[in-house]
């Protein structure tokens, strides 16, 4: 079953894996073994039901910040700005490119790409507990003001709204096409993937980068060579420059 969810969605078989998989039992037993497919209901109930969905707004601060600061004007040099979130889980690192892309002086637009159907739809709705743990520890005061809290819970202000959106889609797959974002931030997803899903997914995602775009993956992410994947600079850990040259 766990060499068959690899194939299906790269997932490593892993200790998390396994220990999910024995929660998700009953929906074992109903598997039709020969129609191993996303948008097949009984395995689609199984992907959302281990797949992990560990976010929230502004996890890894520095590294967005050094984005926001480094990176960003740059992109914005070039006109509007295509951000995606690949594994964007309940939708909290897709607010956070929203408010992102509001300080960058142009147009913008955010898509979130997930797997599970339950987060997506709670990426939709946009409303989150507040804590505890405090759900908003890593955002500064400025940004808080792009977010609207009430009581116990908060939402991204109606601004951000219009121009984010989210899709289900495996991130195996062709999920974006080619040279269509400016930037993606990929984090916390590979590590649960086998080697050669990883690979395949940095490929897709590479090649879904406009020349000079940015992807921002997790500290212990490196993509092979032969991806047009280059260091932004020795200091910025995480994000990687589709080579120019590969355009």
């Amino acid at each position: 079953m766990q060499a068959r969810l690899a194939r299906l969605a790269g997932f490593a078989e892993s200790d998390v894996l396994r220990n999910r998989l024995k929660r998700a039992a009953p929906l074992l037993a109903r598997l039709p073994l020969d129609q191993a497919n996303i948008d097949q209901p009984e395995w689609a109930a199984l992907l959302d039901a281990v797949t992990v969905q560990e976010t929230r707004m502004f996890r890894a601060a520095p590294q967005l910040a050094a984005f926001r600061t480094q990176v960003l004007p740059l992109l914005a040099r070039r006109g509007a700005l295509a951000l995606v979130s690949a594994g964007c889980a309940t939708g909290e690192e897709a607010w956070t490119l929203a408010i992102l892309g509001t300080g960058a002086g142009v147009p913008w637009q955010v898509e979130g790409l997930d797997l599970c159907r339950p987060a997506l739809q709670a990426a939709m709705a946009a409303r989150y507990r507040l804590g505890p743990p405090d759900a908003l520890r890593e955002v500064t005061a400025e940004d808080r003001a792009l977010l609207e809290v009430a009581g116990d819970w908060f939402s991204p202000a109606p601004a951000l709204r219009a121009a984010v959106a989210f899709r289900r889609a495996n991130l195996l797959d062709a999920a974006l096409p080619d040279r269509a974002a400016d930037a993606i931030l990929c984090r916390n997803v590979l590590i649960y993937m086998t080697e050669e899903g990883r690979v395949a997914v940095l490929r897709r995602l590479a090649a879904a980068l406009r020349p000079g775009g940015a992807l921002l993956l997790g500290p212990t992410d490196r993509p092979p060579k032969g991806l047009g994947l280059v260091p932004w600079s020795r200091d910025l850990v995480g994000i990687w420059r589709r080579d120019m040259a590969d355009g």
